[in-house]
């Protein structure tokens, strides 16, 4: 991702920019403009703009414009804004506007954070063959991954499991910000008595057809493949009608295991033979996989338990992770609360 640097984003203040007065009918239309973008993900198009009401450059998100009228992909577009938005945390990114374009397509404002992705850092350590590299060592990286953590543990007492844990959505900024980025594949509930119904009619899930318009149908239901394969569980890939919580800590585990290894957990060059060592249920652990890295045995135990296939003997919880990487990084530490 080639996001703006400071000097570009945020310019000297001067008083011509804070005192401009706003045009008094302001043009929504007319209010973004010098877009750069940032990257090209499969649906949408990240750039950095300025905002000129405010004066300051900013993030903006939308759909392709392939995709744009996609129904299925629009009602995900607006869950992930809202879900980004809803989920106020340090370890969140602010979102500012959602809205339509003037050809009526919708588009977010976010908060423009600089840095690099956990992707950006595990590559440059995995070329030096070292956790020492450009001002990051393993604690520090261990720390990232905490925080990251921190954000799904205040996600999941909210109701939302994150669904696509994995290097590209973390980022870490300029200064030392840990972000989780891309809540567009999250699950969110209703009420328990619609969460047993829809269970109840997913127990058979099968990779038939569906209605995609049907807008009673889930949008957990209508991909049968939601996340990123070689950072999914067994059972996101298997039975997505039972994805939790716990589908994100086994995700933590596969990042842990990375940051550990410097080499993805799950082995293979295309989809289908991902899917395939993910079905075989082997786990390895970091140690094994590059010996010739010092890993400490009690972040390889954290690891290897987040990503057991059964989740039921995974960790109970989000904040059982965090106080497994924190006592390895403070042994001596006193447990702080944790953000609800």
């Amino acid at each position: 991702m080639l996001y703006p640097k400071q000097p570009d984003a945020y310019p000297k203040v001067y008083r011509k920019e804070t005192d401009t007065l706003l045009p008094e009918r302001p043009d929504n239309r007319l209010r973004y403009m010098y877009f750069k973008t940032i990257t090209k993900g499969g649906t949408c198009i990240i750039s950095s703009c300025k905002d000129l009401h405010l004066r300051r450059t900013i993030c903006h998100k939308m759909l392709k414009p392939e995709l744009a009228k996609n129904p299925v992909e629009c009602a995900r577009f607006l869950r992930e804004a809202r879900v980004t938005a809803m989920l106020q945390h340090p370890n969140t990114i602010p979102t500012y506007e959602l809205g339509r374009d003037v050809k009526g397509n919708y588009y977010f404002t976010m908060k423009l954070v600089h840095g690099s992705t956990l992707r950006e850092i595990i590559d440059r350590c995995r070329k030096h063959n070292s956790h020492e590299v450009e001002g990051f060592d393993l604690f520090r990286l261990i720390d990232v991954i905490s925080e990251a953590c921190h954000a799904l543990h205040y996600a999941h007492i909210h109701g939302v499991v994150h669904r696509d844990m994995k290097p590209e959505n973390i980022l870490v900024g300029e200064f030392g910000e840990v972000m989780v980025l891309d809540w567009g594949m999250a699950k969110v509930w209703d009420n328990d008595e619609m969460l047993a119904e829809i269970d109840q009619a997913q127990q058979d899930f099968s990779y038939k057809s569906f209605n995609i318009n049907d807008e009673n149908l889930p949008l957990t239901q209508r991909s049968p493949l939601q996340g990123t394969p070689p950072y999914m569980s067994l059972e996101q890939l298997t039975h997505p009608s039972y994805v939790d919580y716990r589908t994100d800590i086994y995700s933590i585990g596969t990042l842990l295991f990375e940051v550990l290894a410097l080499e993805r957990m799950i082995e293979g060059n295309d989809v289908l033979t991902v899917i395939e060592n993910i079905k075989k249920s082997v786990q390895i652990s970091p140690s094994s996989r590059t010996p010739q890295l010092d890993i400490p045995e009690e972040l390889e135990e954290v690891c290897l338990r987040c990503t057991h296939s059964d989740r039921e003997k995974r960790y109970d919880s989000m904040e059982d992770v965090i106080h497994a990487l924190e006592a390895w990084m403070n042994p001596i530490r006193i447990d702080r609360p944790l953000e609800v």
